[in-house]
């Protein structure tokens, strides 16, 4: 309410909307924190400040701020609650990107509620404007508020406070000097090395802390035009100033909740030392006890034994117990005796005198024992302290009788089920609590009495029909379904199963009853039955289709809401590929008979994405989700269809948007590069050219020229136009970023990256060896820059083995049904893990002149080329560095069954 009236009154006294929504982002925070139930008294409090504040809006509008709040803050607390994303998990990096991509979701549904009902009030739609305004008021106010609700994992002090409170003044101070005293320069980025600092020192409480500050300052600048963004045309400052703040939200809290991660990490690995080093002295002390003493940890595993716990249980001499399962080593453990041991490490002290101890040679003894947990540095249960001493002598004569009344006690008082006696009459002998329970009865009220109390007078005739049956011996056993009548006259659910029992000399006895509480079972079959019909209404509503494919016959039939999805009418019969051809076209039906088919063999799920081209001529995307059913030797496809259509639109925009965004960097930031590159080198180049025809033109004119000086000249002119060559396509690359598109053979693109590595002075010694599939590898693609990924991979192979032994480097490539993956191994040290981490991330490098953009540079052409490029360590050793290309299509996919579908 407080954040609605905020911008109620923003929007009075400005004309215009703030920048960022505060009253979403903490109405994410409270429904997380408390129930998603509570959602409506979001939509309540932004009708309420509308009719304070803004009565004459137009009501749609009002209801459209109203739901578009309440459902974005509900679907973004949702995706974070189905995910298991708890506030006291937001300190991993993982957490933290679920929150975003919720908050993404969230800000994309109430932006598009409330432009929906601005364009039904009559006034111009505001979708970007409420999307970036929502979704950055989520990420910033919803970590925030998660954050500060998590109890701190450790206490901090005086000074640390006081650090604090200095980080974020700096930030503020920072902000403040950037962005609201007047200057003409773009000096945004002087705030980063204060949030940097906010996040790796306080981590994530620091870094929301520090960005909600520089939020509030930043955008306050786009408001008066002051700052860096003043800069930019009027119409834009506010979205940059938006844009701006987000990414820094994103970038400064992940690097926060990685920086919490690893001081987490650090101090496990301090308290796993000091706990090693007590165990060690717990060890010495408690090996030479006078009595049976046994620790154990929390995993129930041996850390130190007395000699006289081995000899009291009768172990074989010498054995070793230090690191074995308790378990493992009395496996006959009996379910009480675990159940007591949870106990203890729940915190209980638990004792007892003259309980048998049973050796494995079947001997019992008696013993008086203790169970006692024992606490680590952090006052935690590290474990369980055994102690006992055996007390047979005492314990012999009395033993018998009480493991008797113990052992009947234990399954009649201690079971989870009613158990009771009856009469061969019906009449209560014997029940235990949990029939009391279920009965809502006292024990004193139930012996003595007819099993009628208890039974409705509709069941009771075929109760006492059963209980009849079993004294005569007509049946061997009871069991049914009945309804219970409680002591408030209640009905209550449960299974009754009933035996007869025979004395020792054959005669009927008694007849002993269980009773199981069924009501659960029955709540979750109602509750199922309610869950089916509302899944049938909510597939009505939300238009999503059901369909299904024989597997046997071929054919599918489909929902009248499937059948419209696919443009076809509707009837109850089947239907056949060719009815949808047409709106597929030859390459998806043929992908869609490959899905089938595959679904069919593995026995697995069907999941892909299809355009279809409708008569009206719109096209329209759909989703096909389906599982294998084997329906009683009949094999078929069950499944969804969903229109996916706004959503696939929606990508294509943000793509746009994206790639548009990468050619702008590679314009920034390769442009200048590249063509000063291409100026300065193109000019030694052409002079190298001339000197080597010059060189053979001297040569020609003499009267017997050396060949193999005209041999070595004419590779040296080689050599030197493709070095232009490949200045003149890098900077076509980082320009445009596209890829000339020619069909090449891969097998004499490696054969001519090899021979050039072989020349070079570092590979004197090195032995390159090229395996190749011997089916063909035929790529459409630019041949000289996969040359250039090669040579780049081969040569950093042959560095890493300079200095060893055996320096080998070996490439491989093995051709598959639609893609040819090429291995180049070699035989060096191999990666550290710090290595594989950021190992294509661009000017990380670990040689000492290398700029890091050699293997960025190689990933950028591999994934242009449609391909990927990862890397990995050797099982014997050494690095093996692997990239995929997709292979030219040269066949077509015969059809899966011409009716399939």
């Amino acid at each position: 309410m407080i954040g609605c009236i905020s911008w109620a009154l923003w929007h009075r006294f400005t004309g215009r909307n703030p920048p960022i929504g505060i009253a979403i982002g903490v109405s994410v925070s409270g429904l997380i924190l408390s129930s998603t139930r509570l959602w409506p008294l979001l939509a309540i409090a932004v009708l309420a400040t509308y009719e304070i504040f803004e009565p004459q809006y137009p009501l749609v509008a009002k209801l459209a701020a109203a739901m578009g709040l309440a459902f974005g803050a509900l679907l973004t607390a949702s995706i974070i609650r189905r995910r298991g994303v708890r506030p006291t998990e937001l300190l991993d990096p993982r957490s933290i990107l679920w929150v975003f991509v919720a908050a993404l979701a969230g800000s994309l549904l109430a932006a598009g509620i409330v432009a929906l009902g601005t364009i039904a009030a009559g006034r111009p739609t505001i979708f970007v404007e409420k999307f970036a305004q929502q979704g950055l008021g989520m990420i910033l106010a919803a970590p925030f508020v998660l954050v500060w609700a998590t109890p701190l994992r450790e206490r901090w002090s005086a000074l640390r406070w006081a650090g604090f409170v200095v980080t974020m003044l700096l930030c503020g101070i920072v902000t403040t000097a950037v962005f609201l005293l007047p200057r003409e320069d773009p000096v945004a980025w002087a705030i980063f090395p204060p949030l940097v600092l906010a996040a790796l020192g306080w981590h994530l409480r620091g870094a929301t802390t520090a960005m909600a500050i520089c939020a509030v300052i930043v955008l306050l600048s786009t408001e008066i035009a002051t700052g860096p963004f003043a800069l930019a045309a009027p119409g834009n400052r506010v979205l940059l100033a938006q844009m701006f703040v987000a990414v820094t939200c994103a970038t400064i809290v992940l690097l926060a909740a990685h920086a919490d991660e690893r001081h987490a990490e650090d101090k496990l690995r301090i308290a796993a030392r000091r706990i090693e080093v007590s165990r060690r002295n717990l060890t010495n002390m408690a090996r030479d006890a006078a009595t049976a003493v046994a620790i154990l940890d929390r995993d129930m595993r041996y850390v130190a034994t007395s000699q006289r716990y081995v000899a009291d249980h009768r172990l074989p001499e010498g054995t070793a117990l230090e690191g074995r399962s308790h378990f493992e080593v009395f496996p006959d453990c009996s379910p009480e005796r675990r159940a007591m041991l949870a106990r203890v490490l729940d915190g209980e002290q638990l004792s007892g005198y003259g309980d048998p101890l049973r050796h494995p040679d079947g001997s019992v003894d008696y013993v008086r024992w203790s169970h006692r947990p024992w606490y680590d540095e952090d006052d935690r249960i590290a474990g369980i302290v055994l102690a006992s001493e055996i007390v047979t002598a005492e314990m012999e004569a009395r033993r018998k009788l009480e493991e008797a009344e113990r052992r009947y006690r234990a399954v009649f008082e201690q079971a989870g089920v009613g158990v009771g006696r009856l009469s061969l009459q019906g009449v209560f002998l014997e029940v235990n609590d949990r029939i009391c329970e279920l009965t809502g009865h006292p024990r004193e009220a139930l012996i003595g009495e007819s099993c009628r109390k208890t039974s409705t007078a509709e069941e009771w005739p075929a109760t006492m029909d059963g209980i009849q049956a079993l004294a005569r011996g007509e049946v061997a056993y009871y069991s049914d379904d009945r309804m219970v009548v409680t002591h408030e006259g209640a009905l209550r659910p449960v299974h009754c199963t009933a035996n007869l029992v025979r004395s020792g000399d054959g005669t009927e006895d008694y007849i002993a009853v269980v009773l199981q509480d069924i009501s659960p079972r029955i709540a979750a079959q109602r509750a199922l039955e309610e869950s089916e019909k509302l899944l049938r209404l909510a597939q009505e509503a939300a238009g999503v289709g059901v369909w299904e494919i024989d597997l046997v016959r071929g054919g599918s039939r489909h929902s009248p809401q499937s059948a419209r999805l696919f443009g076809l009418e509707w009837h109850e019969g089947e239907y056949r590929m060719a009815d949808v051809a047409d709106r597929l076209g030859p390459e998806q039906v043929a992908e869609l008979r490959r899905a089938i088919g595959s679904a069919r063999r593995v026995k697995g799920p069907l999941d892909m994405t299809l355009r279809l081209a409708m008569p009206d001529g719109e096209a329209r995307w759909v989703t096909l989700q389906g599982r294998y059913d084997p329906h009683d030797g009949q094999p078929r496809l069950l499944g969804l269809v969903i229109d996916i259509t706004h959503d696939m639109e929606a990508d294509a925009q943000l793509r746009e948007v994206h790639e548009k965004l990468l050619r702008l960097a590679r314009l920034n930031a390769m442009g200048a590069m590249a063509s000063t590159l291409a100026h300065e080198l193109n000019q030694p180049l052409a002079a190298i050219t001339n000197y080597i025809e010059a060189c053979r033109y001297l040569t020609r004119s003499r009267g017997e020229p050396d060949h193999d000086i005209l041999d070595a000249l004419d590779h040296a002119r080689v050599q030197a136009l493709r070095a232009g060559d490949i200045i003149r396509k890098i900077r076509s690359f980082t320009v445009s970023g596209e890829i000339v598109q020619a069909s090449f053979d891969l097998n004499a693109v490696i054969y001519s990256a090899s021979a050039a590595v072989r020349q070079l002075k570092i590979a004197q010694g090195a032995r390159i060896d090229c395996d190749f599939d011997p089916a063909p590898a035929n790529l459409i693609g630019d041949a000289l820059q996969i040359e250039q990924v090669l040579s780049n991979l081969i040569r950093n192979g042959v560095e890493a083995t300079t200095g060893r032994a055996r320096r080998e480097v070996s490439v491989t490539t093995r051709v598959g049904p639609e893609e040819v993956v090429v291995q180049i191994a070699d035989s060096g040290a191999g990666l550290s893990e710090a290595m594989l981490d950021n190992l294509f991330e661009p000017f990380r490098t670990t040689k000492e002149s290398g700029t890091g953009l050699g293997l960025p540079i190689c990933r950028t052409i591999v994934e242009a080329h449609g391909g990927r490029l990862w890397a990995e360590n050797g099982p014997g050793g050494g690095a093996i560095f692997s990239f995929a290309l997709p292979i030219a299509e040269t066949r077509e996919t015969a059809p899966l069954h011409d009716e399939t579908y």
